[in-house]
């Protein structure tokens, strides 16, 4: 038996472990893994001198839209994915009609211009929406639907189409319906608190990052986090909260797990990273730090990454928005960031690298958890025998600064100008290498549509 790729003095990462070994690799799929002199014969042998070789990272909160032609999205920001490690994103999609009517074509082009393998999301803003859960599940495969909180149907003060508790509720019912992998998704900020709240604060002549914050502060996402898990206990559906920012959510779903409900929380490497108090993005202006929700202070950064540690919160999610920020002033700024080129260095940087967490957290919130919570797993975010070649080497020891020369992209960074240690050597997508030291070769049309 032979392979077409080996991969030989390796630190195999999973979430249960390290192990020295070497993988071989045959028509996409990982075929042995022992021994290096064990592995049969390969067209390609690539020593990865010890260093760490992680599954592919999975990154189940991505946005691909705003404006740009979504074939030229799925073309550049494949090259940011290559770049970040990751080989699989689940992205969102929305619709101002029946998605019945338009996810196909979008389908069809992410299968003729990405590179990464891609499931989906959908967020959902009526109850005709709602009304065809059933149906997107049977026809499409998406068992994952987002809903903003707030019900002011004419958008809230960033512009987001919310959805009343009532649409919530009756949405619950009909997901828990779904059977494995379903699960109700919530942005969680109360929107008359925000609205009034901001209200008051651009009445104060405010403009900086700190002003932001506190138009939309911590306890406005704690309110909706306790109601959306009221809801959820109330339908026995499954909730998944991306985008946690504060230590009392983390306090909320453990204690609602505690009573039996299924709940998982994610966070973003920015709330890992960044807080309102960064000089370089004062310096840089207000803008680039503006997001959804805001950035927060010291304290709820480090309960960010206690919960990571102790697994109360199991996935990190890129929130990747493909954004130039205009440099206007703060309230005319739009909201989000890219971030897929710049995850996994984030993390490793923040993370591993001072001592928060280990290679096996990275593992499991990175590529296990949101592969096994989205049912891609064993298929993704794996390391076995049967499942896709899908693996990302890294140096712990590069460093880079980030901008557009190292991220590739046009699109606006949070992070840049900060040096970050801990960066994939190699990507490596269903046996293809997409970057190998700094040479990023994807090829558009290769990657897959996934269903769970």
């Amino acid at each position: 038996m032979s392979a077409d790729l080996a991969l030989h003095n390796a630190e195999l990462v999973t979430p249960k472990g390290r192990v020295h070994a070497g993988v071989a690799v045959r028509d996409g799929k990982i075929i042995a893994i022992g021994r290096d002199a064990d592995l049969p014969a390969a067209d390609e042998t690539i020593d990865c001198g010890g260093r760490p070789v992680l599954p592919g990272i999975v990154d189940p909160h991505v946005h691909l839209g705003g404006g740009v032609p979504y074939e030229e999205l799925c073309e550049t920001e494949s090259v940011s994915a290559a770049i970040g490690g990751v080989t699989t994103l689940l992205q969102y999609k929305r619709s101002a009609t029946s998605l019945l009517d338009t996810f196909e074509k979008e389908r069809d082009i992410a299968q003729a211009h990405s590179s990464f393998d891609t499931a989906f999301h959908f967020i959902l803003n009526s109850m005709a929406q709602i009304e065809e859960i059933p149906q997107y599940a049977e026809r499409f495969g998406v068992r994952s639907y987002k809903f903003y909180m707030g019900g002011y149907p004419e958008g809230n003060p960033i512009g987001l189409v919310t959805v009343s508790d009532a649409d919530l509720y009756e949405a619950m019912a009909r997901i828990r319906e779904l059977g494995p992998y379903a699960r109700c998704m919530v942005h969680c900020e109360d929107d008359s608190l925000v609205e009034h709240l901001t209200e008051r604060v651009k009445a104060s002549g405010r403009n900086d990052l700190a002003a932001y914050t506190d138009s939309r502060p911590g306890f406005v996402e704690e309110q909706d986090i306790l109601r959306a898990i009221w809801l959820a206990e109330l339908q026995k559906s499954p909730l998944y909260i991306p985008h946690t920012t504060i230590g009392a959510g983390i306090d909320a779903a453990r204690e609602a797990r505690e009573r039996g409900a299924d709940v998982v929380l994610e966070t973003c490497p920015h709330y890992l990273a960044l807080t309102i108090d960064d000089q370089r993005l004062a310096e840089q202006g207000a803008g680039v730090g503006k997001v959804a929700p805001a950035l927060r202070g010291e304290e709820d950064r480090l309960r960010l990454w206690d919960g990571l540690r102790d697994g109360s919160i199991r996935t990190i999610g890129s929130d990747h928005v493909p954004l130039v920020k205009t440099g206007a002033a703060l309230w005319e700024e739009k909201p989000g960031f890219a971030g897929l080129a710049t995850m996994l260095p984030v993390v490793l940087t923040e993370g591993v690298l001072k001592g928060r967490i280990e290679l096996e957290h990275v593992a499991a919130t990175m590529a296990e958890n949101p592969a096994r919570i989205f049912g891609l797993y064993p298929r993704k975010g794996a390391i076995a025998v049967g499942s896709d070649a899908d693996f990302v080497v890294v140096d712990l020891d590069t460093e880079r600064v980030v901008g557009p020369d190292v991220t590739r992209s046009k699109y606006t960074s949070a992070f840049e100008g900060m040096a970050l240690k801990g960066w994939p050597a190699l990507t490596i997508r269903r046996g293809e290498v997409q970057l190998r030291d700094g040479e990023v070769s994807v090829r558009p049309g290769s990657g897959q549509v996934l269903r769970p």
